[in-house]
């Protein structure tokens, strides 16, 4: 179990490397401002998901991209939004609306942004830390958020019965396309970014 203060620090950890890398990264592929906010950073029993769905996302189908990280570090990250802003997004990215015949690029460049974003992430921990961390090819999915998160949960062997998550929002401040990030890890594994 992590203490308050570990995930305090966890919090203020995640948070700045993401002010630094993640966010100039996105800034960098939108073209355009961005602000963010991490909620904060939790221990949830693996019985008790609903703490992490909002109302919102439970009614909603996503596009996801989950990425795991291995290595010194073990980390899950999952980066979705609600399908309809996915096609903005890609629309955005592309320079054009999206069409039947450019559905499978809008899916590789959401899958890249995912990917660009979790590296921007990792690399800073790994600089920073210097911690050996290597990320998995993106997977790519839509579907409602609930079933995207029991996914991801089951691909954690846990012995703790709970999971550290830390919800990030970025938004656009022009387009207005709003991207969450969850980041998960086992509690086992904060000490190690808190140190």
């Amino acid at each position: 179990m992590s203490t308050s203060n570990d995930l305090q620090k966890l919090n203020s950890v995640l948070d700045s490397f993401i002010v630094q890398k993640t966010i100039p990264s996105l800034r960098s592929i939108l073209e355009e401002p961005i602000t963010h906010h991490l909620r904060n950073t939790q221990e949830i029993p693996l019985i008790n998901l609903d703490l992490i769905i909002s109302n919102l996302e439970e009614m909603n189908i996503m596009s996801a991209v989950y990425i795991k990280c291995v290595g010194d570090i073990h980390m899950g990250v999952l980066l979705y939004l609600p399908e309809e802003e996915s096609k903005t997004l890609a629309a955005k990215l592309l320079g054009k609306p999206i069409s039947s015949e450019l559905a499978g690029i809008a899916t590789s460049s959401i899958s890249e942004i995912g990917n660009i974003l979790t590296a921007s992430l990792i690399n800073a921990i790994s600089i920073d830390m210097g911690y050996k961390i290597c990320s998995s090819v993106p997977g790519y999915a839509v579907e409602f958020f609930r079933t995207l998160l029991e996914a991801v949960v089951s691909d954690f062997g846990n012995e703790f019965d709970t999971l550290v998550v830390s919800n990030v929002e970025l938004h656009g401040v022009n387009s207005g396309i709003g991207i969450h990030i969850l980041l998960i890890q086992d509690p086992s594994e904060v000490k190690k970014l808190v140190i």
